[in-house]
């Protein structure tokens, strides 16, 4: 059965404050963006961790939402991003469904102008992302894009941003 986001909405709190409180709904809430697969994923959780130690922040996935819109993905990410005060993406890597997140991100102004961007360095990255994705006038480098070298570099950068 298809849902409108009309008719979602109200199903998308009741998830919220069923997978957190409604207390969470006044916090500010951070989407994680990323690679869920095996070997990334955990540097996600980390960041998450960290996040979470911020006075009146929540930090969460998309994964932990299972009700909401999960015949459309696509659909679902629009609402966690619309509801989200802030996204940070993580690109370790440029396969997955984080490029479609990070397509549909740069497709609206709504989203990347609330985004934060880290990316690894030397990663193998398409040209579109290259030359197009992470130019501005979607992100600046320092300002909403950030380059790591390893993971211990992307925490400190995390907590330096976020928890300074």
């Amino acid at each position: 059965m298809e849902h409108s986001h009309n008719e979602t909405w109200e199903e998308f709190l009741e998830e919220f404050i069923d997978v957190f409180s409604v207390y969470d709904l006044r916090k500010y809430k951070v989407f994680i963006c990323g690679s869920y697969n095996e070997k990334n994923f955990p540097v996600l959780v980390e960041i998450k961790e960290i996040l979470n130690n911020r006075k009146n922040t929540l930090a969460f996935f998309e994964k932990e939402f299972r009700r909401t819109h999960s015949e459309n993905l696509v659909l679902k990410f629009d609402l966690i991003a619309k509801f989200s005060n802030e996204i940070i993406m993580v690109l370790e890597h440029d396969k997955g469904g984080q490029m479609i997140e990070m397509g549909i991100i740069v497709s609206f102004p709504k989203f990347y102008n609330k985004t934060n961007v880290f990316v690894l360095k030397n990663m193998d990255m398409t040209h579109m992302l290259k030359k197009g994705g992470l130019l501005k006038p979607f992100f600046t480098i320092g300002e909403d894009l950030y380059y790591y070298n390893n993971r211990a570099e992307l925490k400190s950068l995390i907590q330096t941003l976020y928890l300074d």
